[in-house]
């Protein structure tokens, strides 16, 4: 028994960041939980590689790969029914969707965010976001517009988890299909999806090289808040938040 407790003590210690060690975790439990998958249908291995990358991509490596997601579901809807790659694509996102959830509401509600959460433009946000709750979240979702956005002033309006997570799959679900359909219809070469991903990561790493920002500098929650770039640390996801001044 005491060498039990020793392990779990080990494996569930937090470790460095809360984001990463939450995301780390709930990678490496994906990966030991779908491995028994390929290796009784080997026909999955493209479905399993969407659902194990398809976690960081929507986490904390999301700001620097921004354009890892989406192209990956056009590269699987070559190999797999468009229908099955729109199911395994919503339902990884929606797992990480549930985990930011969590994190954003962590960070938003911390003391330092107590100005950034009275602003006056923060607060006519919510205000808008109130007037049709449901309707601006499907439309976030199934827009490239910055889907932080809403997932920020949704928890601060207090919306309902269950109700924002039906919301977000409703927008979520077509958009993944047409990524999928067309894969299949279209069969795009490898090469021009990894160009895609590469020209994504290079602007957003460019951008931030030109402002003259740490590429990794929003990667980190627990870290030293930037008040002389003018910003709050960034949470998962997404690109750093500026803070407005009243």
């Amino acid at each position: 028994m005491g060498a039990r407790l020793k392990v779990w003590h080990f494996l569930s210690k937090p470790r460095g960041d809360r984001r990463w060690d939450m995301f780390l975790r709930a990678t490496g439990l994906a990966a030991l939980l779908l491995i028994p998958i390929p290796l009784l249908f080997p026909s999955t291995v493209p479905l399993v590689w969407l659902a194990i990358v398809g976690i960081p991509a929507n986490g904390p490596l999301s700001p620097i790969l921004p354009t890892l997601f989406d192209p990956l579901i056009i590269e699987v809807g070559k190999y797999a029914p468009t229908l099955t790659v729109t199911v395994v694509a919503t339902a990884i996102y929606m797992y990480t969707e549930f985990v930011n959830w969590h994190i954003y509401s962590w960070v938003l509600n911390r003391d330092r965010f107590e100005s950034f959460r009275g602003n006056r433009i923060v607060r006519w946000g919510v205000d808008r976001f109130a007037t049709a709750p449901t309707t601006t979240t499907m439309f976030f979702a199934v827009t490239p517009l910055p889907f932080w956005v809403v997932r920020g002033l949704a928890i601060l309006h207090h919306y309902p988890l269950r109700r924002f997570m039906v919301a977000t799959a409703i927008g979520r679900f077509p958009r993944f299909f047409a990524y999928a359909w067309l894969g299949s219809a279209f069969s795009i070469p490898t090469y021009i999806i990894v160009a895609i991903i590469i020209l994504g990561a290079v602007v957003a790493i460019g951008a931030r090289v030109v402002r003259g920002e740490p590429i990794l500098a929003d990667v980190m929650v627990d870290g030293v808040q930037q008040k002389d770039a003018g910003v709050v640390p960034a949470i998962p996801g997404d690109a750093p938040v500026p803070v407005p001044e009243d």
